[in-house]
């Protein structure tokens, strides 16, 4: 997609040598090499060994310690990342590089990017970022006393959250939604489970519990109010982009997989992928492939733009994973027995993209957004004009 895609012209050469030096690192003996264990977690020195190969920090300003590469950047890592066949690993680093660094980035407070970026940037802190709350009816909520904020709450299925230093912690501070920076140390902070999952698993997920943590005032990242609102869109957008890049690299591996291997598999005499029906599924998949490659190209002209994409994001986000999720189920069943065994490139590739349905927003939560546009656009069409034709409402 980078290298002879519609963005190949995008690249420069800090793109071109960020894409060679990660294209060969990023392996599955690089990532055996920092697991915890078979299939576990990366573990915590991890960080510094990407600091070292200059793999953070790469979308951010030069003048913040950044490689200034930007969002484009960021695409050519995740495309090398996608090497390492297990998506935990780009997740975590969407999350490090994408989410905490642009919250310390935008921030106005100068003290608070002084105090962190640098330590993101060099993979002495891990970050992580807590939204999922375990219900609407349990909110994390936060009071404000004096100078002082009081944080209750707990947040389900954090990506890093057992390896993480820093939290970025959503939730109501005085009735209002807001972003606090908690770091880890602080007393109140319990990482209570470290979950056991199908795919990602690169990256731990943990809930982590808030009980009673008191910060400084001077944490709060962002707070309501539409700034606040541009923000988050701006760092949900960039992220639910980068997940829908990371399925689009794993259905073109898998595509590639599975067109060989139906070549060289027979059927009643002929190769598997010569019969209709498994041709036209295949064709179909390729055809996905294409409109994936083009609306990603085109979100990312659209974010750098400046222009408003929440919910054409989403509805892409959930139009590559859904799409990548169909040729794994496709690709295990036409490998057949070996399909359902735990090495077999289909299953492997299933249970990364099953990763990638939940993060960033579940595709329910893509569709949602997606629908609430739709309708507010109909409603639109519908509204009365006014006596010079424009609509009202």
């Amino acid at each position: 997609m980078l290298s002879n895609g519609i963005l190949s012209e995008q690249l420069t050469d800090g793109h071109r040598d960020l894409q060679d030096r990660a294209a060969g690192h990023f392996t599955p003996q690089w990532l055996d090499k920092w697991r915890t264990a078979p299939d576990g977690h990366l573990r915590r020195e991890t960080w510094q060994d990407l600091a070292a190969n200059g793999f953070l920090g790469v979308s951010l300003p030069r003048e913040l310690g950044g490689q200034g590469l930007g969002l484009l950047g960021a695409l050519v890592l995740g495309e090398a990342l996608a090497g390492a066949r297990d998506g935990g690993i780009a997740l975590a680093m969407h999350v490090q590089n994408e989410i905490a660094c642009e919250w310390l980035v935008s921030a106005r407070d100068q003290a608070l990017r002084d105090r962190y970026l640098h330590g993101l940037i060099a993979g002495e802190l891990v970050a992580c970022q807590c939204d999922t709350d375990p219900s609407p009816e349990e909110p994390t909520t936060a009071t404000t006393e004096g100078d002082r904020i009081v944080l209750h709450g707990r947040k389900k299925f954090v990506i890093n959250g057992a390896t993480a230093d820093l939290c970025f912690v959503s939730a109501v501070l005085d009735g209002a939604p807001a972003i606090i920076a908690v770091e880890k140390s602080t007393p109140g902070v319990r990482v209570t489970e470290v979950y056991d999952k199908l795919g990602t698993r690169s990256v731990d997920s943990a809930l982590v519990e808030f009980d009673g943590v008191r910060v400084a005032s001077a944490q709060v990242v962002s707070r309501s109010g539409i700034s606040q609102l541009m923000r988050w869109n701006r760092v949900m957008s960039r992220m639910r982009l980068l997940i829908a890049a990371d399925a689009f690299f794993t259905h073109r591996a898998l595509l590639e997989h599975i067109t060989g291997y139906v070549r060289g598999r027979s059927l009643g005499g002929r190769p598997l992928g010569a019969w209709p029906v498994n041709a036209h599924a295949l064709a179909r998949a390729r055809a996905h492939q294409e409109l994936m490659e083009a609306g990603i190209a085109d979100a990312y002209l659209r974010v750098t733009a400046g222009g408003s994409t929440v919910p054409e994001i989403a509805e892409l986000k959930w139009f590559c994973v859904e799409k990548a999720n169909e040729l794994a189920a496709l690709a295990t069943d036409l490998e057949g027995g070996a399909g359902y065994m735990w090495d077999s490139p289909s299953l492997r590739a299933h249970a990364q993209l099953r990763g990638f349905r939940m993060s960033g927003g579940s595709q329910t939560t893509m569709l949602t957004i997606a629908n609430h546009s739709m309708a507010c656009r109909a409603e639109l069409e519908l509204a009365p004009a006014g006596a010079d034709g424009a609509r009202r409402g």
